[in-house]
């Protein structure tokens, strides 16, 4: 028998008990996903009734009722009663039974059943989460299905369905080559509905460790407990995979230019602001990343004079990067200004930049290099 399911039925079973509520056949199916219709249940609560009751436990099958008659089923009377010692159980004494098993449910500490489990502070639903079943599984490499890639995303929802009070909580961790490189928890008070958020969340703390990575490198896994299958990890397949990896360009692009302005400062220790150099050098280009990504978002990646684009030339090296000039040269300019990104700002290759830059008492225009390119190969 599917022990997921098993402990699925169990959660919803107990989530009822702590609120002495008792719940149908038909709700229970639906509580379950519909995985089981109602007439199929009785053997998953048959059992998991007897597992309570080998544990000294009341079965919590008797909480469960049919609609109309609002008793549980047959099976309950007879198969389960006579694991308790009643082997000749009458009709008429059903009813008392019943009654009687319920409420021991009903008072019943589940907590000390299901075993080092915890509720919510403030509430009765019961919450079943388990580090230890996590960090086994992590430690197993469950998580590792299909190729091995160089990073692995983990989305890990740290709440069961049955929970009814907030807050729901995912954590989200980031592994490159198995080790761990960073986490953080997406949280929300009233919404379930954090999935979404964490697989953005795991691409973000990706693209600021390694904003070149490319998307192949990346396996995205999601642990849930709860889940009804033979595993609780599930692989986020791989076209959709890249369709958020392409969703989530420019915050890729934003930690590429970032890191490159970083590069850049260590490179030359002096930095500045916009317009307060008075002398300005080809190797000395834009810094600040939000005015750059404005300019890359905008005009491309492609040099403006020649059209060389790094990555054709240096693949993954070169991928996404291009120096940014200047219209108008710094160096005429009064204080620092605000930087019209479409117009004051083109992208050029390093070549071109430091050419546009050669002769300091002039700053070539980018039409002014391009004509002399088109001299220098005999185009008129």
């Amino acid at each position: 028998m599917n022990e997921r399911l098993l402990n699925k039925i169990t959660e919803v079973l107990v989530s009822s008990a702590v609120k002495r509520e008792v719940i149908e056949y038909s709700r229970l199916s639906r509580e379950i996903g519909g995985i089981i219709t109602p007439i199929k249940l009785n053997e998953p609560l048959g059992e998991i009734s007897f597992r309570c009751i080998k544990k000294g436990f009341p079965p919590l099958s008797a909480i469960v009722v049919n609609q109309q008659t609002q008793l549980p089923g047959e099976g309950f009377f007879t198969w389960v009663a006579s694991k308790m010692g009643y082997t000749d159980l009458s009709h008429s004494e059903w009813e008392d039974f019943f009654n009687k098993q319920k409420e021991d449910v009903f008072s019943c500490d589940w907590n000390e059943y299901l075993g080092n489990k915890q509720t919510n502070k403030g509430s009765n639903i019961v919450s079943i989460f388990s580090i230890d079943d996590l960090n086994k599984s992590l430690l197993d490499k469950s998580q590792v299905i299909g190729e091995e890639t160089r990073y692995y995303i983990l989305t890990i929802k740290k709440f069961l369905e049955t929970a009814t009070v907030g807050p729901y909580q995912y954590q989200v961790i980031l592994f490159e080559n198995h080790q761990k490189i960073s986490e953080e928890t997406v949280e929300d008070k009233y919404s379930k509905q954090l999935l979404t958020p964490s697989k953005k969340k795991g691409l973000e703390l990706l693209f600021e460790h390694n904003p070149m990575v490319h998307f192949q490198d990346i396996s995205m896994m999601h642990y849930k407990q709860d889940r009804l299958k033979d595993t609780p990890w599930e692989k986020e397949p791989r076209v959709d995979l890249e369709s958020l990896y392409n969703k989530m360009v420019n915050k890729r692009l934003h930690n590429i230019v970032k890191h490159d302005v970083e590069t850049e400062k260590r490179q030359y220790a002096s930095s500045y602001k916009d317009g307060e150099v008075k002398q300005y050098y080809g190797n000395r280009y834009e810094r600040k990343a939000k005015n750059r990504l404005k300019a890359i978002e905008i005009h491309g990646t492609t040099c403006a004079v020649c059209y060389f684009k790094f990555e054709e030339v240096y693949g993954e090296l070169g991928r996404d990067f291009i120096e940014i000039h200047h219209v108008k040269p710094l160096s005429t300019l009064d204080g620092a200004i605000e930087i019209d990104a479409a117009n004051d700002l083109v992208p050029v290759c390093s070549n071109c930049h430091r050419m546009l830059h050669r002769n300091r008492d002039k700053v070539l225009s980018v039409e002014e290099l391009k004509e002399i390119i088109q001299r220098s190969r005999g185009i008129q």
